[in-house]
Parts: structure tokens; C-alpha cells; sequence
């Protein structure tokens, strides 16, 4: 008995799936910080960014400009199966947002990343 496809193909195709699965999470995970951001057009919001294979750690507290689609074109330009991107805030004041401190986080209980991240696991299952 052999197989009827070769492994190099399937080997392929896997790593096809898993890279949509990659790109499609990371996508919902950078969405879901930006929709849950406490303040549609502030320096918190606008900071949000997507990097792929190392943190990016700049932070401009001056941006004020919608970070979404520039996110989605650097997610979806991904071509790594297995690769990490990172989708993150690195403003002074944004684990104080996260953790509900600073009084901003309004209707946003249970924090801004933590909720997206339980989504993304509810969603996974």
C-alpha cells in the first residue's frame, strides 16, 4: 500500500492552513484591542500595533490616527506557518488601562487585551 499524494504536498498544504489560522487570529486579536480601546481616537488606541518576528517597543503618545489598517496589511502579509506575530500597546499608561486604574476603561471590565485573548481562546476551542 502507498500513498496517493506526495508527503512534500501535504506537508504544503498543512502549512497553508496553519498560516490562514495564524493570519485569522492575529487579525481578531489586533481588531478586538482596537474595537475595546477606551477612546476612538486617542494616543492609547493609535499605539496598538502589529509586528511580526520581534516586539516593537516604540510608542508615540502624539498618534492620533487609526492603526487598523496598516495592522491588517502587516498580518496579512505573513507567510510564516509557524511564525509569531506580536500585537501589542506600549504606552506608559496602558497597563494602567488594562488593569482598570486609571478610571478610563469605562464599560471595558476584565481589561482590553485579557478579554480579547479569552475570545480568542473561546473561539479556538
Amino acid at each position: 500500500m502507498g500513498w496517493s499524494r506526495l508527503l512534500g504536498g501535504f506537508v504544503s498544504e498543512v502549512e497553508k492552513t496553519q498560516n490562514k489560522r495564524l493570519r485569522a487570529a492575529a487579525m481578531q486579536a489586533f481588531s478586538g484591542v482596537i474595537e475595546r480601546s477606551p477612546v476612538d481616537t486617542g494616543a492609547f488606541r493609535s499605539n496598538n500595533t502589529v509586528s511580526v518576528g520581534t516586539p516593537d517597543y516604540s510608542a508615540d503618545e502624539s498618534k492620533t490616527d487609526d492603526p487598523l489598517a496598516e495592522g491588517m496589511q502587516i498580518i496579512g502579509r505573513v507567510n510564516n506557518a509557524f511564525g509569531v506575530i506580536y500585537v501589542q500597546n506600549n504606552l506608559i499608561y496602558a497597563e494602567e488601562l488594562e488593569n482598570g486604574s486609571s478610571g478610563q476603561t469605562g464599560n471595558r471590565p476584565g481589561g482590553i487585551y485579557a478579554v480579547t485573548f479569552n475570545d480568542l481562546k473561546e473561539a479556538s476551542r
